[in-house]
């Protein structure tokens, strides 16, 4: 049974808003594109995405963002296993998410649990499970939203790595029973590494492998290179917004709703329903990260108050002192000068 676009019907608004995944994960696409001498700033501008944004930690967007994007430079470039094959150049101790993983164990059974754990960090888009059994142990990937088209490209590239990581082991048969059960057969080429590829129709990717590799030991591995820890909370709606306001406020948008809504990668409705589910509204979000903005250039530049305010979207001074002194107690001056007089004191 194939699956087809038919079957990735959006889900709920609720469910969409909460599909998030950080955009820095996508540097494996960029690498390879980039070693091909391929003109990465268009292919990322016809999403309207930018190498800047890209490489922004903070940056979340809806998980759509990022499949639309591989599956549009696919067909750009010509390759319809795009995904594959930048799965198949990855660097497993550079990218975040399989860094993180690695440096929890030798074993194929320490690394698929540092993988489970780690995708936790950066993604919220898709469950990922370790079922271990007597005989046959699966590693399975399921979306928490129902995408508009079938991600044939991330499949591909999820299937991809997660052989590379098999072929980190010393057990030269570690490949030989497993079986990849796969949405799309149009994922992977056809005939892919000799294996057991089987078609199922669910949304549900599925690695199936014998459980006596789980006790395997990767080998040939370069040194450890510990993962980053910052930034590796669970991937949220608020955390998404926080990271666009600098940009929406600086801009001045006349439809901040449509605005911050867009450069996450939601429909506006989709962005009122999903902070309505955690008790929110945009409204207590962009206050939060004005303040929070506002703090920040008070203590570390000498920005003048006015161009601070302009920065934030108040149309005067006067408004923006009005705004801080009545989250904080103090205007901007007295806050600025009392920071000051502590830092003096400390020095």
């Amino acid at each position: 049974m194939t699956l087809t676009d038919a079957d990735f019907l959006p889900g709920s608004p609720e469910a969409r808003a909460s599909a998030l995944v950080q955009l820095a994960t996508i540097s494996p696409l960029l690498g390879y594109l980039k070693a091909r001498s391929y003109d990465v700033d268009q292919l990322m501008e016809a999403q309207g995405l930018t190498l800047k944004a890209a490489k922004d930690p903070s940056r979340l967007v809806q998980a759509e963002v990022v499949y639309r994007l591989l599956e549009s430079t696919a067909r750009a470039i010509g390759d319809p296993w795009l995904g594959v094959h930048v799965g198949e150049q990855l660097d497993l101790q550079a990218w975040p998410i399989t860094q993180d993983a690695l440096k929890g164990g030798e074993t194929l059974g320490q690394i698929l649990t540092g993988l489970v754990l780690s995708t936790g960090k950066f993604t919220a888009s898709a469950r990922h499970r370790l079922e271990i059994g007597p005989a046959q142990s699966s590693y399975c990937v399921e979306r928490t939203f129902r995408p508009r088209q079938v991600p044939l490209q991330n499949i591909g590239f999820t299937f991809a790595t997660f052989l590379r990581i098999l072929d980190l082991l010393d057990d030269t048969r570690a490949t030989g029973d497993v079986v990849l059960e796969t949405p799309s057969a149009l994922a992977l080429p056809l005939g892919y590494r000799g294996l057991d590829i089987r078609e199922t129709g669910s949304p549900v990717q599925v690695i199936r492998f014998p459980s006596q590799l789980l006790r395997s030991r990767a080998v040939n591995r370069l040194a450890r290179i510990p993962a980053t820890e910052a930034l590796l909370e669970r991937p949220s709606l608020t955390r998404a917004i926080a990271a666009v306001a600098p940009e929406m406020l600086n801009r001045h948008e006349d439809n901040l709703r449509q605005a911050v809504a867009e450069a996450i990668g939601l429909a506006p409705a989709e962005l009122e329903a999903g902070l309505s589910v955690l008790g929110t509204s945009l409204a207590s979000e962009l206050r939060r990260a004005r303040l929070a903005l506002a703090c920040d250039a008070l203590k570390t530049t000498d920005t003048p108050i006015t161009d601070i305010a302009a920065q934030l979207g108040f149309s005067a001074a006067g408004n923006f002192s009005r705004f801080f002194k009545s989250t904080t107690g103090e205007t901007p001056r007295a806050y600025r000068q009392r920071l000051r007089r502590v830092q003096t004191g400390k020095r």
